[in-house]
């Protein structure tokens, strides 16, 4: 068939049947922050298979990440530098041997990796977690339980919010945080024969700690 032939079909079927591309949906308005955040969250973590616990004070918080840590099993932990300010996490997993965050190889070893989201997207559950000098990104990743603790403050609606909260982390030279991650759930996937697994490509446990105060 010559290329004559083969473009005069192609315009005669366009012809007959006009290529028509509909509309995109409406974008969906963003979620209000209001007082009900915890139970919005909450409610869509829960088919994540995520639990959301949220405390009052520093006290609770710190017997909820020991709950989590006891009900896990876990005998080993890492955490980020900078945890928020008031909260003791060292004395709160007083029992278990800490481990430095520095060294992949022992992070691989380690039971319970404990962070602190930047933000917490309530339209999807997402934690924001923005790496740093005193935040490495394999505390997050490399634990088969993932403990991270969210601020009140840090509750955004979607991430059309991210821009602005980018922004507000520039280092002193201006520049952007260096990585970013969007975690939604434990680690999963179902790539073989649509079988879900969990933990391949990290944690297979995500625990989260409201902190519902003002820090």
């Amino acid at each position: 068939m010559s290329r004559t032939r083969i473009l005069d079909t192609l315009r005669a079927g366009l012809a007959a049947a006009p290529l028509s591309v509909p509309e995109p949906p409406a974008r969906p308005a963003s979620l209000a922050v209001g007082p009900d955040a915890w139970a919005l969250l909450a409610a869509v973590l829960e088919p994540l298979d995520v639990r959301l616990r949220v405390a009052k004070n520093p006290a609770e918080a710190a017997t909820h990440v020991a709950d989590i840590a006891r009900a896990r099993g876990a005998a080993s932990y890492a955490r980020w530098q900078d945890m928020p300010a008031g909260l003791d996490m060292d004395a709160a997993l007083a029992g278990l041997t800490r481990l430095s965050p520095d060294c992949c190889q022992a992070l691989a070893q380690v039971d319970l990796g404990l962070t602190f989201a930047q933000a917490a997207l309530l339209d999807s559950g997402s934690l924001v977690l923005i790496a740093g000098a005193q935040r490495p990104r394999s505390v997050s990743l490399l634990p088969p339980t993932h403990v991270c603790l969210v601020p009140r403050a840090s509750l955004l609606p979607d991430v059309s919010a991210l821009p602005e909260l980018l922004s507000r982390q520039r280092g002193p030279s201006g520049l952007l945080p260096s990585c970013l991650n969007l975690v939604t759930g434990p680690s999963s996937t179902a790539d073989i024969e649509l079988v879900l697994v969990r933990g391949v490509h990290g944690p297979g446990a995500l625990d989260i700690v409201g902190l519902d105060w003002d820090l």
